[in-house]
């Protein structure tokens, strides 16, 4: 193997200092990420992150792993493998707050604005998280804003948000005892060390690369799946995945260029030849950006139950992925 890239990790624990090194390497095509901690002169242990030919499933593995080292307390040689500048030198207002934040208790009050966040969410037809995020309810609860001006110091309140919901949040915050002073800024600083921060920002970059690993590793098995010829119906059980869900993950994995056309001719096989001629004549009428006008082309305005609805949404989507790559293949 050849390796491409090498670092030194070392961390201290009491009167022993742990060393290992971080490598990818790359033999005849296949890449490898991975871990090696040296027990001495003669002895190293290696625990291999990613072997294969994926360049983006080896940067997703290779992310999640230094971050989870690096939270447990190992330093690398040469810094910057995860971010641009080191966190010394990052000792930012936000960051500051978040990092406090996620370190208390608040649970109390973060009940109280999850039903608040839950009924304005059904009042204004919306999402949640566009009301508030999990994060943003944990900063309110930690430091309790009673008024808007207290409230502008917030991550994540600007001035939208603060017209839309400052009235509802600070009252409902307003008799909740507090033992903390504003500005936040004046105290939040001194209350964090750099060892709580550069654990609170590694945990961070290793949640983040968790997700993206795992989102690298589910595109892979939804590609064999297609593969090895599975239908919607046995992806959806093998990847517990939502049906609506899963056809926009294939839909986006035919707008990157894979070939997605195995699953596709497979749930096309039910529809009618004058069904599919219907479709495909709306495509060329009406154009293909747009379902919605395609769906009252092809099955009129007939009212019919929710699932045959997403049945027939379902329909045009595989019709639309066809449509598009022979057009491809044609041009």
């Amino acid at each position: 193997m050849q390796v491409v890239f090498l670092n030194q990790f070392e961390r201290a624990t009491g009167q022993v200092e742990e060393m290992a090194q971080v490598f990818i390497g790359e033999l005849q095509g296949v890449w490898t990420a991975g871990w090696r901690a040296i027990q001495n002169e003669s002895s190293e242990v290696e625990d291999v992150w990613y072997e294969g030919m994926s360049w983006e499933e080896l940067l997703a593995a290779f992310r999640h792993g230094v971050a989870c080292k690096m939270r447990d307390g190992f330093r690398p040689l040469f810094d910057g493998m995860l971010d641009e500048t080191p966190f010394w030198e990052r000792r930012q207002a936000p960051q500051l707050l978040q990092c406090y934040a996620d370190m208390q208790d608040a649970e109390n009050v973060v009940a109280e604005l999850r039903v608040w966040r839950r009924a304005k969410a059904v009042e204004e037809k919306k999402s949640a998280y566009l009301i508030a995020t999990n994060r943003e309810l944990q900063l309110l609860a930690v430091f309790l804003p009673q008024t808007v001006e207290e409230l502008e110091q917030i991550p994540g309140f600007g001035k939208v948000k603060i017209e839309r919901y400052g009235n509802d949040i600070t009252e409902l915050l307003q008799g909740v005892e507090r033992t903390h002073t504003y500005p936040l800024n004046d105290w939040v600083s001194s209350a964090i060390s750099e060892a709580q921060l550069s654990t609170w920002l590694f945990q961070i970059k290793e949640e983040k690369y968790g997700k993206a690993l795992a989102s690298v590793k589910d595109k892979r098995s939804l590609l064999n799946g297609i593969r090895e010829g599975r239908t919607l119906e046995q992806l959806e059980e093998d990847l517990k995945c939502p049906r609506r869900k899963l056809l926009e993950r294939i839909e986006h994995l035919d707008e990157e260029g894979y070939d997605v056309l195995p699953v596709v001719d497979i749930e096309l096989l039910e529809l009618t030849s004058e069904e599919s001629l219907q479709i495909e004549t709306a495509i060329q009428q009406l154009g293909d950006r747009y379902l919605k006008p395609l769906l009252r082309k092809v099955y009129g305005e007939v009212s019919s139950s929710e699932a045959d609805v997403e049945r027939q949404y379902e329909k045009l989507r595989m019709m639309r992925i066809r449509h598009r790559r022979v057009n491809q293949t044609a041009i």
